[in-house]
């Protein structure tokens, strides 16, 4: 048993190095592991934040105390935080959500976005004015023509007053030629008592009083003519 135990102690050490290597093995895999997880990737949120700069793509209102502010595209903006299908970003002393694809990180798009913006809102701008000229232009002529229409009836009021003058004075006239065509009888005082007859006071004017009539009576048919002209025309 002596002879024997040489090999017996050698085949034990020999056992037990290779226990040894194997557990020193597993010790390295069990070490190595969590580091390699660890160091997998940088988060979402770090990546944009630290990102070249972001611009708007598309126009943003925002709802802000007293009002709203609008934000054209190409407005440079900083990504704050990922929040999946949208960003929280800042502009200015602004924060506010966006959707993603209202964000570029290319300069060309923010620039071209911006100059298509700015030809729509020219576009705009120019309907608009025209717009309000038409407008304008409406409202001139509806006041043009309610001048019109103010002097229609003015005229034709002051016509009916023309006429109705005429009318008056012709009625004026035809009684003072009835009255100096009387004859007025006087009663003599002396002899019998005999009645004859005087011409009026106004027998002496009988040929101006009808040469007026003439007139007034041609004044009235004009004035009857324009009229009638005019409340046909209303």
């Amino acid at each position: 048993m002596l002879a024997n135990f040489p090999f017996t102690h050698l085949k034990a050490r020999i056992l037990i190095v290779p226990s040894i290597i194997m557990f020193c093995h597993s010790s390295a895999i069990a070490t190595d592991s969590p580091t390699i997880a660890a160091t997998a990737s940088p988060a979402p949120t770090a990546r944009l934040a630290s990102s070249e700069p972001s611009f708007l793509v598309q126009y943003v209102s925002i709802q802000i105390p007293g009002g709203v502010r609008g934000l054209v595209p190409g407005t440079q903006i900083t990504v704050m935080n990922d929040l999946g299908d949208r960003l929280r970003v800042k502009a200015d002393d602004l924060e506010f959500e966006v959707r993603k694809d209202q964000v570029t990180h290319d300069r060309q798009i923010a620039m071209h976005a911006s100059q298509v913006d700015n030809r729509t809102q020219q576009k705009l701008a120019e309907t608009v004015a025209l717009q309000q000229q038409r407008i304008a232009e409406a409202q001139r002529n509806q006041n043009v023509q309610q001048e019109l229409n103010r002097g229609e009836r003015n005229n034709l009021r002051e016509l009916e007053e023309r006429y109705r003058s005429l009318q008056q004075q012709e009625g004026e006239i035809l009684r003072q030629i009835g009255q100096a065509q009387q004859r007025h009888p006087i009663r003599d005082s002396y002899g019998r008592h005999s009645i004859h007859y005087e011409p009026d006071q106004l027998a002496p004017q009988l040929p101006l009083l009808k040469g007026r009539l003439k007139d007034i009576q041609h004044e009235k048919e004009e004035a009857r003519r324009r009229l009638e002209t005019a409340q046909r025309q209303r």
